[in-house]
């Protein structure tokens, strides 16, 4: 028997079976602190380690001790399924008998989880610490472990995968509830609402752990706010400015424009995922980019939903059968990296979706008004990587194709689309709105675009990160996380360029397919 929870795209399993027979990278065992292992074959998971790896790691392992209580100690193994053996000194042994504590319990699974994450381990299985051998009780015990565990799953590190295995079904169930109450609060995410108001702006968190907070700003943001991103979005000055300095700059400033109460339950709950309810008359607003001093909003998983008073067209259910995904790439003369984004995206998905997607590709000569407007409607997946121009400057954005533009009032009329994710991997006049307004209006699940002009190269790895990971099983969340990682291991100021409007836990494919 198994249960499975989510926490933030990673898995929590409490699982009723034999620790020692699950395919784990490493299992952790709860050891006195002298690291003397039980006798072999008897019922604690010391003693089944020590039967199935023989005498030789039970005096590699003394040899190691004693070590303090909650501390941990990693050795290979030979016979069993996993490949590393943590000893967690969880139990203390004196002569009145054993004894440990919530700290201990604590120290000892933030000990086994930061070596796991230290040799790059995918996963890692617990026993139940402290239940047989010590006074300590199951209830006390599952809480403080499965705390521990949603904790660091909500972390970044190499681990995507915990489990509890327990012998006992009436531990599986006390574990089970717990589980159930984390993994629930873990993923429940922050809601940031920002609303016009005479004042000013509204403000609103919601799901923060001290209740609603809510505030109305006279002065809500930075004067220089527009300037400082136009310098951010121009190409020139990318190559002329220190753009990280300025990038970080205009973070603090965002920052410190929030209203204190907010500031503290957004920086309380840091590795909560957050929900941006913004008005479309602000949604303009680049809040991903406020910095805590820490990190920037932009590093958890932010997700936005549109406030439109327009009405709004809902995407039909998904069909079964394969995803018909559609590739645009605009003129070739404004913009020449684009033709080849697009192959080498069609490329990627043909040989990792396979029969899973029908893929179309639409550029250069082919990428006229009629052609778009004829099979958009019905593409589930949207790739946009043309010249994105704003004619006469400071009016309305339109995709430039072989034959004419095409503007967001022509989307609109679309509607409804079928689209479950559209990517404007492309420039972003008028702060990025209009387009994405007129997607999800018409119907689109999810969009992707970015805050300002992405230069080529930076912007195809984005994408193929993106995909790679679609076509994993991952989430929108994880596979927008991945590419961003990507684009920051390179050095690219462009990381924090993408927003994502719609729900960071949909997927394209699903996992394992």
């Amino acid at each position: 028997m198994e249960r499975t929870y989510r926490i933030l795209g990673r898995q929590l399993q409490i699982h009723l079976g034999d620790i020692t027979r699950l395919e784990v990278d490493a299992i952790v065992s709860s050891e006195n602190s002298d690291l003397i292992m039980d006798l072999a074959g008897g019922a604690s998971v010391s003693g089944a380690i020590r039967q199935a790896e023989g005498e030789a790691m039970a005096a590699t392992l003394a040899r190691l001790g004693p070590i303090e209580p909650g501390r941990a100690v990693v050795t290979p193994t030979h016979s069993l399924p996993a490949k590393w053996i943590v000893h967690a000194a969880a139990v203390i042994k004196t002569e009145a008998g054993h004894h440990t504590s919530l700290e201990i319990v604590r120290e000892a699974v933030r000990s086994s989880l930061s070596l796991a994450a230290g040799l790059g381990l995918d996963s890692i299985a617990f026993p139940a610490f402290g239940v047989r051998a010590t006074n300590l009780g199951v209830a006390a015990s599952c809480q403080a472990m499965v705390e521990e565990i949603v904790a660091c799953l909500r972390r970044p590190s190499s681990l995507r995968r915990v489990v509890i295995a327990l012998l006992d079904p009436g531990d599986f169930l006390d574990f089970f509830e717990e589980a159930l109450r984390r993994g629930a609060r873990a993923n429940a995410p922050l809601t940031l609402r920002v609303d016009p108001s005479p004042g000013g702006l509204s403000l609103s968190l919601s799901g923060a752990e001290g209740g609603a907070v809510a505030q109305v700003l006279s002065s809500p943001f930075p004067r220089d706010l527009s300037a400082s991103l136009q310098r951010i979005r121009g190409g020139a000055a990318r190559r002329l400015r220190d753009l990280d300095h300025d990038l970080l700059a205009l973070g603090r400033a965002l920052w410190a424009s929030l209203p204190a109460p907010i500031q503290a339950a957004l920086a309380d709950d840091r590795e909560r995922p957050l929900r941006l309810q913004l008005d479309e008359e602000i949604a303009w607003l680049p809040l991903e980019l406020a910095h805590d001093g820490a990190v920037y909003l932009g590093e958890r998983s932010v997700a936005r939903h549109l406030v439109s008073r327009a009405p709004s067209h809902a995407c039909p259910p998904r069909s079964p059968g394969p995803l018909c995904a559609l590739f645009l790439a605009g003129d070739p003369t404004q913009l020449p990296a684009s033709a080849r984004e697009s192959s080498e995206l069609v490329d990627l998905l043909w040989r990792r979706a396979g029969p899973r997607a029908l893929l179309s590709l639409l550029a250069g000569p082919r990428a006229t008004r009629g052609a778009l407007q004829a099979a958009l409607p019905d593409a589930r997946l949207i790739h946009w990587c043309g010249h994105t121009a704003s004619s006469p400057p400071g009016g309305d954005p339109t995709w430039t194709l072989a034959n004419g533009d095409l503007g967001p009032a022509e989307l609109l009329a679309l509607a409804p689309l079928q689209a479950e994710l559209v990517v404007l991997n492309s420039c972003a006049p008028q702060g990025g709105v209009a387009f994405p307004r007129a997607l999800l209006l018409a119907g689109a699940q999810n969009v992707i675009g970015s805050l300002w002009e992405v230069e080529d190269g930076p912007a195809a790895s984005f994408a193929i990160h993106l995909y790679e990971e679609l076509c994993l099983g991952r989430t929108l969340g994880e596979a927008l996380a991945a590419g961003r990682a990507a684009l920051r291991a390179e050095g690219a100021i462009h990381w924090l360029a993408y927003q994502h409007w719609g729900d960071p836990s949909a997927r394209l494919f699903e996992p394992g397919a």
